[in-house]
């Protein structure tokens, strides 16, 4: 997969008062494959919208495709997509290992496979001894890398992370962004990162998006961001 591509895509959402809400607005651009793509931007400006759109999650107008490939007709099943949110779901009277198990068994994966698979994340993520360990006697930290497991186990070409570290503290939220970093690098996967935190955001994108209600401001490298004249850019950098 060389990238995936927007084209004239909008979404809208009738609110409590019944009136229609432009969340993303005609936007037309590409995320880049095997680049670690991040997404940034008010609070509101269509950042977790785009992620929704691509996991089939909601509906849009225009055109998405994976190489010139439409997805509106390829099954969400079939999509090949990891996403991870803010929220450590995991399930507590379970142990690491049948956490982490759980995505590949939902894809009937063969046994084989999905205990290399697990074993694979495990070792790269630093969390081997604890695939027999209750979840529920995780401290936060080990919490946060099994959760981050579960969404790199499935071999997926497109990984999607919605604010993962937003309810994490610095030390914690810096740990995480970089294990994903190193996991992207390291297997040459492509990665789409929203996040609020813009210090995160430079120190891990190959790429930066910036999103301003519903539209696309640019798109920068890091050092292009932290030097852009643009009045927005600006603003998150003070922000």
């Amino acid at each position: 997969m060389e990238k995936i591509n927007f084209e004239h895509v909008s979404v809208y959402f009738e609110n409590e008062k019944g009136n229609i809400v432009t969340a993303v607005d005609d936007i037309s651009f590409s995320f880049i494959a095997h680049k670690i793509n991040v997404v940034v931007g008010y609070s509101g400006s269509g950042k977790t919208t785009l992620l929704k759109c691509i996991t089939g999650a909601l509906l849009y107008e225009g055109k998405i495709s994976f190489d010139d490939m439409d997805i509106e007709p390829i099954p969400v099943q079939k999509r090949r997509i990891s996403y991870m949110d803010q929220n450590i779901t995991l399930y507590p009277n379970a142990n690491v290992y049948e956490n982490i198990l759980f995505p590949l068994k939902a894809m009937k994966m063969e046994h084989d496979e999905a205990d290399q698979r697990i074993k694979e994340v495990a070792h790269q993520l630093g969390i081997d001894f604890l695939l027999t360990r209750k979840t529920k006697c995780l401290s936060m930290g080990q919490a946060s890398r099994v959760s981050l497991a579960k969404a790199l186990v499935k071999d997926s070409d497109i990984y999607l992370f919605d604010e993962i570290s937003k309810n994490l503290d610095p030390a914690l939220a810096k740990e995480i962004s970089y294990l994903v970093k190193d996991y992207l690098v390291s297997n040459n996967k492509t990665g789409i990162y929203v996040t609020h935190n813009i210090k995160e955001a430079t120190s891990i994108a190959d790429y930066i998006y910036v999103l301003n209600e519903g539209k696309l401001v640019g798109v920068f490298t890091p050092r292009e961001f932290v030097t852009s004249d643009n009045e927005i850019v600006k603003s998150l950098l003070v922000d």
